[in-house]
């Protein structure tokens, strides 16, 4: 993997150890046959969501380790219902991929009431939840968003373009993850003010949905200058939107001298359009390499190690200009 996979430190350590909902702690033994997690994550409907799941469970069933594996499709309720249930059961460590960070609060305040360890993972925590988890394990959200204003701005200059009018359809609006990227996004974008962010939509991670909002703000903003170039917070986010484009005949990409449009975490859709000219760039993030990131953290904990409270994966920028090394590791979803 092109990916590297080395924690950013940003705060305090946090003990490993731990079992059956025991105060952090315990043996550093590398056996680790009896110790259980449980997974209450995006669910395997969500092409990204399947490749990381699997790829957390095979890595720690791969070291012995009991994993429970709960479900939810960004339903908010559900996951509350989820880790509820995940708490009943007393597992050595909790894995949340937040759904809506704000929700969660009562449930964490439960599991650190009954000492069961919590990592949250793909996002941070919400504020008031800070102190009711182990640690997070997260992609650099922010470094996603920078790289999507980049890959704007610089098909913009490259096309001519001296202003312009810019949307984003973001994920879930609920979660850091969404958030984190938006605020970079936005702050990266401001140093080109010739290029005004005029929309931001909340498209929850939904491709269909995203389609129909880039659709109303393609003829919305006809008689506005129209729209000149396109953030979609995932690559199938960003093609949803390159056909919207394409349905409503205006041409798409550099070669076309159209609009110019970029994901921000990658997927094999985006690597074909940014192949195929239609999409400028994307970034990292990929499944297995963000999985695998999480692995190495819980696994870690689980014997006892040490383990940073916020881990950060490194990402990379992906343009035509290096599309090749990246290509391979992107088209896993």
């Amino acid at each position: 993997m092109a990916l590297a996979v080395t924690g950013l430190v940003l705060g305090a350590a946090a003990c490993g150890g731990g079992g059956s909902g025991d105060t952090a702690g315990g043996s550093s033994s590398s056996d680790l046959s009896d110790k259980k997690v449980t997974l209450v994550h995006c669910g395997d409907v969500n092409p990204w969501c399947a490749v990381y799941n699997k790829t957390i469970i095979d890595g720690l069933e791969a070291e012995g380790v009991s994993v429970e594996y709960l479900q939810d499709p960004f339903d908010v309720a559900l996951e509350i219902q989820n880790l509820n249930s995940a708490i009943a059961s007393r597992p050595d460590l909790i894995l949340v991929s937040p759904t809506d960070d704000n929700s969660l609060v009562p449930s964490l305040q439960q599991a650190k009431a009954q000492n069961i360890p919590v990592i949250i993972n793909n996002s941070m925590p919400a504020e008031a939840a800070e102190d009711l988890v182990t640690a997070t394990v997260n992609a650099d959200q922010a470094s996603l968003g920078t790289f999507a204003a980049q890959n704007i701005v610089e098909g913009l200059q490259e096309i001519g373009v001296e202003s312009g009018n810019v949307i984003a359809i973001t994920g879930s609006d609920a979660t850091a993850t969404s958030g984190d990227r938006m605020e970079a996004f936005e702050a990266e974008l401001a140093k080109t003010p010739e290029y005004e962010l005029v929309e931001v939509r909340n498209g929850n991670w939904d491709p269909a949905a995203t389609g129909e909002i880039a659709s109303q703000l393609f003829a919305q903003y006809e008689s506005r200058g129209g729209i000149q170039a396109a953030y979609g917070m995932a690559d199938y986010m960003a093609n949803a939107i390159i056909q919207s484009a394409e349905q409503a005949g205006l041409p798409v990409g550099v070669g076309d001298k159209g609009l110019i449009v970029t994901g921000s975490n990658c997927f094999k859709v985006g690597i074909d359009n940014i192949r195929a000219g239609k999409q400028y760039g994307t970034a990292t993030q990929t499944p297995s390499a963000e999985g695998e990131f999480v692995v190495e953290h819980v696994l870690a904990f689980l014997r006892g190690e040490e383990i940073e409270k916020v881990n950060l994966n490194s990402e990379d920028r992906v343009t035509a200009d290096n599309l090749d090394e990246f290509a391979d590791s992107c088209s896993q979803a």
